[in-house]
């Protein structure tokens, strides 16, 4: 089925994957946090193509993976 847009799905692969819709584009990130082990795609996306952790509030870029603001310093 199709991904409405800004929502988020789980892909049970080998590593799990997070992918998202913002604004009719798609991207795909590791599930889980480099912080806390929480699963992304259970995280709150913003319209700017972030995206913040559930569990401890980190953020990540979609665009480029990386962390935006602490407590997460790896992508």
């Amino acid at each position: 089925g199709d991904l409405p847009e800004g929502e988020a799905l789980r892909l049970d692969t080998s590593p799990v994957i997070a992918l998202f819709n913002v604004g009719g584009e798609f991207y795909a990130i590791n599930d889980r946090c480099s912080h806390g082990n929480a699963s992304m795609s259970e995280g709150y996306l913003e319209d700017d193509a972030t995206v913040e952790c559930p569990l401890h509030a980190a953020s990540f870029c979609l665009k480029t993976g990386k962390a935006l603001c602490l407590p997460a310093t790896d992508p």
